[in-house]
């Protein structure tokens, strides 16, 4: 009897065994399946949380065609037609350039996309991460606001004293966190941030941009230089002076021009006469990349005389790069922004690159 009692025993020991362990295999299992759904919802939230990114995977740039006349196409991969016969589009680093459609102005991605239509009077190229859009009335009137580089409008349009395309105009681009303004009330300047707000007020005949720390101004017929609160840091005593650029300022002290440093001193003496070219005087260029275009004749000259070897680059020391002089010089814009020098010399014509270098 006593055996019967324990072989029924052993029986339910691995009877209860078997099911217990069926049950933690159960278990297991399940936490198993929980694990994979968990990283599938993971997963599946990740693909919903970088919807841009798939899309973006999926997009082309559109495709750049030069015609004949110097024009440009802009047509997307498929061959759809987004620009056609306009101006060189100059996107920014963040993939956004302004547009012109009709006569009106508007903002344009690298896919295509007019982000913000053509709508606007005029819209001008990106500074500083912002640019400006102008809206003219049937009055004349002009006011002036600003987009960022998602076509947000970040400072909402306020009048102001320009007139779109006459040439008459002022530098209202971003440099340094800080815009030109000029008043629509009385014609004087000043300065705003990039939240609208003024931080110096437009009482200023006239001033300039804030490409450096401190802006040109005038009082009269002088002209001196202010910092960012308006307290006058270089004394009103140059016959022209213009804005910063790459630490040095060109000024001209009624005879020629040379270049200052931001403490008011002569880096390089005056020496430069000036050059009558098509958008006004083209002379003692700013410095960009360590490097400035220069007319090395006296006095003042016309774009209708010859000028053989009058025009040269030249470093911060006053040295003549590469000790070459040129017929004549224009500074342009290349698409990506960088600086380029169109040059003549002995008849030839080729273009420089920021550095002085043939290209």
């Amino acid at each position: 009897m006593k055996k019967i009692l324990i072989v029924c025993f052993l029986v339910c020991i691995l009877i209860t065994s078997s099911c217990f362990a069926t049950d933690i295999n159960s278990i297991f299992n399940g936490i198993r399946s929980g694990i994979d759904v968990l990283s599938d919802i993971n997963r599946l939230k990740n693909e919903i949380s970088q919807p841009n990114a798939k899309q973006q995977d999926t997009k082309k740039q559109m495709i750049k065609i030069v015609n004949p006349d110097m024009t440009y196409t802009y047509k997307t991969p498929d061959g759809t037609i987004i620009l056609k016969n306009t101006n060189l589009l100059v996107f920014t680093n963040k993939g956004v350039a302004v547009f012109e459609e009709n006569g009106k102005y508007g903002l344009i991605n690298i896919y295509g996309e007019k982000i913000v239509d053509a709508i606007y009077d005029y819209v001008g190229e990106y500074f500083d991460g912002m640019c400006a859009f102008f809206i003219q009335d049937l009055n004349g009137g002009v006011k002036i606001g600003y987009f960022d580089e998602q076509g947000n409008v970040v400072i909402e349009p306020i009048p102001t004293d320009v007139a779109l395309f006459s040439g008459y105009s002022y530098d209202y681009n971003f440099h340094n966190g800080i815009a030109l303004y000029r008043s629509h009330k009385n014609q004087k300047y000043g300065y705003i941030n990039k939240q609208g707000n003024f931080i110096i007020k437009p009482v200023l005949d006239w001033a300039g941009p804030f490409t450096g720390n401190l802006a040109p101004v005038t009082q009269g017929d002088k002209y001196g230089y202010i910092d960012k609160s308006g307290v006058l840091k270089i004394p009103y005593k140059f016959a022209i002076a213009d804005p910063f650029s790459d630490g040095l300022a060109a000024v001209n002290n009624g005879d020629s021009w040379g270049y200052i440093n931001e403490s008011g001193q002569y880096v390089i003496p005056p020496q430069f006469g000036s050059f009558e070219g098509g958008d006004g005087e083209l002379i003692a260029e700013p410095f960009i990349d360590g490097i400035a275009a220069v007319y090395l004749g006296k006095g003042q000259a016309y774009r209708s005389s010859l000028h053989k070897g009058q025009f040269a680059l030249i470093d911060k020391t006053g040295r003549i790069i590469n000790g070459q002089k040129y017929d004549s010089i224009g500074r342009i814009r290349t698409e990506d922004g960088k600086t380029q020098y169109f040059v003549k010399v002995n008849g030839q014509e080729y273009t420089l690159d920021s550095k002085g270098n043939k290209i």
